[in-house]
Order: C-alpha cells, then sequence, then structure tokens
C-alpha cells in the first residue's frame, strides 16, 4: 500500500547512520522520501533474509513463547473475519530461524498483539508487531478497511487492549506515520539499516549491499 493510499504522513524513525545520516537522539524521524531504493530482490518469501547470519542477541528473545500464542489468537480472529494476513507477515512469525537473523541497535523486540485495535483515523485495523525497549516507538501492520492492502505505520503512542494500556496520556493519532508499503520492504530496511549501524560500531566494513545503500544517501563509500 502506497502512503497515498492512507491517511497518514510519511517518514523514517532510525538510528543515525555513518556520513550519510545524522545522529537524532536514539532515534530519528527521517523524511522517507529521501530513503533508497533497497538492494535486495523482494519476492514475499523472505529469501533475502534466510541466508544472513543468526545474532544471539536478536529481536524475537524477549518474547518468543509469547509472540507464538499471540501469533496463533491473532491467526484465529482473523480468519473468523475474513481477514487476510500478509503471507510474509505469518512465515516471520512462524519461523523463529528467520527471527534470529534480525538485532535491532536500539534493543527494539518482538510484541505481536493477539488483535487488531480500530485505526484511529478511519475504518482501518492496526496489529502492533514491534516495540522499542523503552517504549519510545511501536510498529503497527495497518489494514485498509476491507483488507486488501497493508503497509507499516510507527508511532510514539501504544495502540492495544485497554488492559495491556500503560501510557497516562492519552494517544495522538498526528503521530502515526506511514513508513513503509509493505511488511518484507519495512524488515529489509529495518535489518539492513541495523546491520550497516553494527558494521561502524564494530568498526568492520560495511557489507555490499549497505555500502550500495548508502552510496545512494550520497556517500563517499
Amino acid at each position: 500500500m502506497q502512503s497515498r493510499d492512507t491517511p497518514f504522513p510519511t517518514g523514517w524513525w532510525g538510528q543515525e547512520l555513518p556520513h550519510v545520516r545524522p545522529r537524532v537522539s536514539t532515534y530519528g524521524r527521517y523524511e522517507y522520501d529521501g530513503l533508497p531504493p533497497l538492494p535486495f530482490e523482494l519476492r514475499g518469501d523472505l529469501a533475502w533474509l534466510a541466508v544472513q547470519a543468526q545474532h544471539d542477541h536478536n529481536i524475537a528473545i524477549e518474547k518468543l513463547a509469547e509472540n507464538a500464542l499471540a501469533l496463533d489468537a491473532v491467526l484465529k480472529v482473523s480468519a473468523s473475519r475474513g481477514l487476510i494476513l500478509p503471507n510474509e507477515f505469518i512465515r516471520f512469525f512462524q519461523s523463529a530461524d528467520l527471527q534470529r537473523r534480525v538485532r535491532s541497535c536500539t534493543n527494539c523486540f518482538l510484541d505481536l498483539s493477539p488483535a487488531f485495535v480500530p485505526s484511529p483515523l478511519d475504518d482501518g485495523r492496526l496489529l502492533r508487531f514491534l516495540a522499542d525497549s523503552q517504549g519510545c516507538l511501536f510498529w503497527y501492520l495497518y489494514q485498509n478497511s476491507g483488507g486488501a492492502d497493508h503497509c507499516i505505520v510507527a508511532t510514539p503512542d501504544f495502540y492495544g487492549a485497554e488492559a495491556g494500556q500503560w501510557q497516562t496520556e492519552p494517544p495522538d493519532p498526528s503521530q502515526i506515520i506511514f513508513c513503509e508499503a509493505s511488511f518484507e520492504e519495512f524488515l529489509c530496511r529495518f535489518w539492513l539499516e541495523n546491520e550497516i549501524w553494527y558494521c561502524n560500531y564494530e568498526k568492520r566494513p560495511v557489507f555490499a549491499e549497505g555500502a550500495r545503500y548508502l552510496a545512494q544517501y550520497g556517500s563517499p563509500t
């Protein structure tokens, strides 16, 4: 789903990238239109991720069992309501092997909600799947009202079951931003930018795909 088909402004919440993107606190909200194209062929099967290295510290370890239960619950709810989750979303959450290949330099973790909640801006739905470790940001799968298409949005606010609500201030719907057109595109960019960050932090050369990505941001790499 393209941003023009949603009620959300665009942006990308991320971290600094060497030589091309400055640090803005833990996260910066960067221009979505300035993001480079992704350097992998995305076919909906996550084949690009399956060949990457696994990591002991990854985004799955914190709530692996809870997320498996949440996936079962959301699949049952979706089936009962005639909703269709993206195949790549289901594939990823059914595979601990794939999840172990994704890490986060800001300690984000997979935090799958067991049910959709209504979007506050239209008649679509939100499904939380990723959270910052300090509750700074949350990422959601957004489906339009017919459930025929999806995108990924992010916001500093928690949208979920009332029993799980912990923020004292009411959420601000204007803070929801469109950050990627599909789950696979989001996952690829999230993985790619974190791996680039780790290369810089560990003082290793940036891998080929990461170097191409940086070059298209105007990097001298």
